[in-house]
């Protein structure tokens, strides 16, 4: 009945919000109500109802901590660290989305720090967001730092003085509180059909740490989802999209060839993109995709160039030529030969190896049939970073 009447309570609050001067406290008229029925109907003694029980009043003197203990406790304490951490930034970022403001992590990590070192010395829980509490004072309507100081006053008030009044307060009542402000956290599975359309791996993180939570915990399944979560970043990095770009018509604007009929690629040049970062996990797939795509190979390119430098290099007899520049132009200029050296200032300059064909039949053997690609130009405006062996691979 009180599920019913929260929930109930809640979508009238939702409805009429713009004529309402302030949420209807719900929450608080169940926990009155409850308290006042169980307490004048005895129905603890009469009906065996679980209710709160016993709340002592007054705060444990501070002590240091029992410094015997850590070994026993650390492994427990690393993950509940983990966990606590965790979900009060998860529950940060998600009423900040919904409120539209922003959620720094290292103030929200350096105010758990805090709150626990001192709050360690008067042997408290170690202190984390409470998912039912934030969802409950958010539903009610708080907002701002000052509902936190009314909650925290109200507290210490029942911790201090007033706690015997809710010893009557059944705990099925503050089990439909929870579960009625929950109700945002369970409409999260109409997401599910948005992610089976927009990213399965996604959906995968979804459900693998809902099901692991559910049946390992929350610090195991949290465990498991962090792995799930960077074995999926290695499987994107590996499986990046590797796209040739072409240009749209009468326009700047350079898109997958493969995606559009209208688009077309420039004469003589291929336009390479990847969406991922290059380093030692995909080098190789880079360096691969880049030839089955543009249909060039830079290896045999350079090898046939080599080898043609050196067949020309014999032929002219020129001790320098390894270290000369390639030109495309004819083997005579106005019918003088081009390799023969000049003279400058007393020293010898030898002039660019000439090749006497346009395109050298030992480089067009490695290019795309009927195809004359001159540039290749590699787009990294979605690549991230490059690491060590990135570089190699893109400078071999």
């Amino acid at each position: 009945m009180v599920f019913g009447l929260l929930l109930g309570g809640k979508e009238f609050n939702e409805r009429f919000k713009e004529k309402l001067p302030a949420p209807i406290p719900l929450e608080f008229f169940a926990v009155v109500m409850g308290t006042g029925i169980s307490a004048g109907f005895n129905l603890k003694e009469s009906y065996n109802v679980d209710v709160v029980g016993t709340l002592p009043l007054g705060l444990l003197p501070p002590a240091n901590p029992d410094t015997s203990l850590f070994h026993l406790v650390y492994v427990d304490a690393i993950a509940i660290a983990i966990v606590g951490f965790s979900v009060t930034i998860s529950m940060a970022k998600t009423l900040a989305n919904k409120h539209g403001y922003q959620v720094d992590g290292n103030q929200e990590l350096i105010a758990l720090g805090l709150c626990n070192s001192i709050g360690s010395l008067f042997q408290t829980f170690s202190i984390s967001c409470s998912l039912s509490r934030s969802l409950v004072q958010e539903g009610t309507g708080g907002k701002t730092q000052l509902a936190g100081c009314l909650a925290s006053l109200m507290i210490l008030l029942v911790i201090l003085a007033t706690g015997f009044l809710f010893e009557s307060l059944p705990q099925a009542v503050l089990s439909a509180i929870v579960i009625v402000n929950l109700k945002g956290m369970f409409m999260q599975f109409a997401d599910l059909p948005f992610f089976w359309r927009t990213s399965k791996i996604e959906l995968t993180i979804w459900l693998t740490t809902f099901v692991s939570s559910l049946f390992l915990g929350l610090d195991y399944g949290l465990i498991t989802a962090v792995i799930i979560a960077l074995l999926t970043v290695i499987y994107r990095t590996q499986s990046p999209s590797y796209k040739v770009l072409g240009q749209l018509p009468d326009t700047d604007v350079y898109i997958d060839i493969d995606a559009y009929e209208e688009v077309k690629e420039i004469p003589g040049i291929k336009i390479f993109q990847i969406n991922a970062p290059i380093y030692y996990a995909n080098s190789d797939l880079y360096s691969s995709a880049l030839k089955r795509k543009t249909g060039v190979n830079p290896a045999l390119i350079m090898g046939a160039r080599r080898k043609a430098m050196k067949k020309y290099a014999k032929e002219v007899g020129n001790a320098n030529v390894a270290n000369a520049t390639v030109v495309k132009v004819d083997a005579e200029v106005d019918g003088e030969d081009a390799t023969k050296p000049e003279e400058e200032n007393d020293e010898v300059k030898y002039p660019p190896i000439v090749i006497k064909s346009t395109f050298p039949e030992e480089l067009q053997r490695f290019m795309p049939p009927g195809e004359n690609i001159h540039t290749v130009i590699l787009d990294f405006t979605q690549v991230n970073f490059i690491d060590s062996v990135g570089v190699k691979t893109l400078a071999g």
